[in-house]
C-alpha cells in the first residue's frame, strides 16, 4: 500500500508541477513578446522571427524562476490533497508525514537533476542563438571579447577601421595585458599593421605598450606577398608606443559570455581557461555553483510548500497559507540575490553565496515540519 501511495502522491505532485511550468513559460514567453515588439520599431524582424526569440530566451528565464515554481506546485498539490480530505485520511490511517513527502522530495531532486544537466544545456544553446538574432535584427553589439586556449582576444574600432588584440595572459580588472599581438585593419578589411609587444597597459583611451615590434604593411592594399615578407623582415623596434581605444576595464568585463549562455558541462573547461588567462571567473563559478544546488533549491521549496499547507490545513485558513507560502518563496528569491550578488564581488566566497540560500530555507523548512507535525 506505501508504494501505491507514494506513486499517486508523486503523479500528482508531477502534474501539477508540470502545468505550473507551462504556465510560467507561457508567461515569460509572452511577456517577452511585448517587449521584444517594442524594440522592433523599425519593423526589421517578422512577427514569426520575434515569436522565435521570445521561445529561445524563455527557458533561461524559466530556470531562474523554477524554484518558485517548484514552490507553487508543492503547495498546490499538498492543498488539494487537504481539501479533498486525502491528507485526513493518509494521517488517519497512521502514515508518516515524512511518507508523505518521500515521493515528493525524490521528485524534487530528480527535477533538479535534469534541469542543470538537461535542460540548462539546452537553455543556454538557445540563449546564443537568441544573443546572434538580437544583433542581426535590432543591431545591438555582440561582445568584443572572447577567451580561449589561445589566450584572450579583443576587438575595437574606429572611423579608420578595426583593431583586433591578442594576449596570452591579463590581470584580473583586464588593465594589464602580457604577450601581446596586434592586429590593424582599415576600412576594407586590409590588413595594414602588426605590432608584437611584450605588454600593454590601458589607460585612458589608450593602450600603452612597451616592448614593441611594428610592422607596417601599407594602406592601399597593392603591396603583394613578396613585398610583404620583406617588411615583416624589417621591424620597427621601440620601447614605447600607444595606440587610440575606447575600451574600459568596466567594457571589457561586461563583454565575457554570460553565463547563462555557456552550458553546465562548458563551465568548468570555460573557468578554467578564464583563470589560466589571469581573469576572474567569480561569475562564473557562481553560476556553475548555483545550478549545481539546483535540487537543494527544489527540495527546500518542497518542503516549504508542504509546511505552510499541512500547518494551515489542519486549522483552516487556506488563503493565509497562501500568502505565506508565496512571501517565503519571494523572502527566498530576495536573500539568494543578496549572496549572489555578495559572493560575484567577492565579498563571500563563491560556494557559500550559491549553496547557504537553498541549505538554509530546507532547514528551515524541517524546523517548521518538525515543530507542527508528530512524524
Amino acid at each position: 500500500m506505501s508504494q501505491t501511495l507514494s506513486l499517486y502522491i508523486l503523479r500528482r505532485f508531477l502534474g501539477i508541477a508540470l502545468a505550473a511550468f507551462l504556465a510560467v513559460f507561457a508567461l515569460v514567453a509572452i511577456v517577452d513578446l511585448v517587449e521584444l515588439m517594442r524594440a522592433n520599431r523599425a519593423g526589421s524582424a517578422s512577427f514569426a522571427d520575434l515569436v522565435m526569440m521570445a521561445a529561445m530566451r524563455a527557458p533561461a528565464i524559466t530556470i531562474t524562476a523554477a524554484p518558485f515554481t517548484v514552490l507553487l506546485a508543492s503547495m498546490a498539490c499538498f492543498a488539494w490533497l487537504a481539501r479533498s480530505s486525502e491528507l485526513v485520511v493518509m494521517r488517519g490511517a497512521g502514515v508518516s508525514v515524512w511518507v508523505i513527502l518521500a515521493p515528493v522530495v525524490t521528485a524534487g531532486v530528480m527535477l533538479g537533476v535534469l534541469s542543470f544537466a538537461v535542460y540548462n544545456p539546452v537553455a543556454s544553446a538557445l540563449a546564443g542563438r537568441f544573443m546572434q538574432l538580437e544583433e542581426r535584427f535590432f543591431g545591438r553589439s555582440s561582445s568584443s571579447l572572447s577567451v580561449s586556449a589561445d589566450g584572450l582576444w579583443l576587438r575595437q574600432g574606429d572611423q579608420v577601421g578595426q583593431t583586433v588584440i591578442n594576449a596570452a595572459r591579463a590581470s584580473g580588472p583586464v588593465d594589464r595585458l602580457w604577450d601581446v599581438s596586434i592586429f590593424q585593419f582599415d576600412t576594407s578589411d586590409r590588413l595594414i599593421r602588426r605590432i608584437d609587444a611584450r605588454s600593454a597597459a590601458l589607460g585612458d583611451r589608450v593602450w600603452r605598450l612597451s616592448g614593441v615590434h611594428r610592422w607596417d604593411f601599407g594602406t592601399d592594399g597593392a603591396i603583394d606577398d613578396t613585398q610583404t615578407m620583406q617588411r615583416e623582415t624589417v621591424a620597427v623596434v621601440t620601447d614605447e608606443m600607444t595606440i587610440p581605444t575606447d575600451l574600459t576595464t568596466e567594457r571589457i568585463q561586461e563583454s565575457f559570455a554570460p553565463p547563462e549562455t555557456i552550458s553546465f558541462w562548458k563551465l568548468p573547461e570555460f573557468i578554467a581557461v578564464l583563470e589560466d588567462s589571469g581573469f576572474s571567473s567569480a561569475r562564473h563559478r557562481l553560476h556553475w555553483h548555483v545550478l549545481l544546488a539546483v535540487p537543494v533549491a527544489f527540495v527546500a521549496m518542497v518542503l516549504v510548500g508542504a509546511a505552510f499547507s499541512m500547518r494551515h490545513v489542519r486549522f483552516g485558513g487556506l488563503g493565509m497559507m497562501a500568502l505565506g507560502c508565496v512571501i517565503a518563496g519571494f523572502g527566498y528569491f530576495f536573500l539568494s540575490d543578496i549572496a549572489r550578488a555578495l559572493g560575484a564581488s567577492g565579498v563571500v566566497p563563491v560556494t557559500l553565496a550559491a549553496w547557504a540560500p537553498p541549505a538554509s530555507a530546507m532547514l528551515l523548512a524541517l524546523s517548521l515540519l518538525l515543530h507542527f507535525e508528530d512524524g
